[in-house]
């Protein structure tokens, strides 16, 4: 009995936070948009990035017994 991991490179729950924190910064730092446009789309992105984690780990985790 065993679990199986992918390595940290290799995991989808972690690119799908790095992606979601690199857009968050560039909403933040890198466009010249109004602070209640850049509230829409963190909370967009935050949104997104919840739900991407939760089905990759749900259903696309690899499961060893």
């Amino acid at each position: 009995m065993g679990i199986s991991m992918n390595t940290a490179a290799l995991s989808k729950i972690n690119w799908t936070q790095l992606l979601s924190m690199a857009a968050m910064l560039a909403t933040v730092f890198g466009f010249d948009i109004s602070p209640e446009m850049q509230v829409q789309i963190l909370a967009g992105i935050t949104a997104f990035g919840t739900v991407a984690t939760f089905i990759f780990r749900t259903f696309f985790t690899a499961k060893t017994l």
